[in-house]
């Protein structure tokens, strides 16, 4: 089924932020896995979101559904912040900015990893339920 699929997208992210989370409280800079773990959460976020806009916003926003729709609209235009503001914190924190901030890094990685976990927690709640009715009515 296409929401659990979507959920568990989700506890990939959530462990992908653990590890990284994990990294970024050592006291010492680990660049290497910054990088494969960044590059691997930008992977699993951009592609769950692609992922997200075929299969879930196009069939809410034609769906007919008034509900549905407006919080479609309004999911899809934060969908796109979020990825974009992810590649935003990878751009602004090159490895060399990394090893002489360390400590601002982590705190820039737990910023921008709560937001991406506040979105995941957003979708289960309030939209994949309205995707959900909306495409059993469909189906029906």
């Amino acid at each position: 089924m296409l929401i659990d699929e979507l959920c568990a997208e989700h506890r990939e992210l959530e462990a992908l932020a653990a590890e990284l989370s994990r990294v970024v409280t050592a006291q010492l800079p680990d660049s290497a896995s910054v990088a494969g773990l960044r590059w691997r959460v930008m992977r699993v976020l951009s592609d769950h979101c692609e992922r997200e806009d075929r299969c879930v916003y196009d069939p809410l926003l034609y769906s007919g559904d008034a509900v549905a729709t407006v919080l479609a609209l309004r999911c899809r235009q934060e969908h796109g912040v979020l990825v974009e503001w992810f590649r935003t914190y990878v751009l602004d924190w090159p490895v060399d900015r990394i090893n002489r901030e360390w400590g601002d890094f982590g705190v820039a990685t737990r910023a921008v990893l709560s937001c991406v976990a506040a979105r995941g927690a957003m979708e289960e709640a309030q939209l994949y339920p309205h995707a959900d009715r909306v495409m059993t009515r469909c189906a029906a």
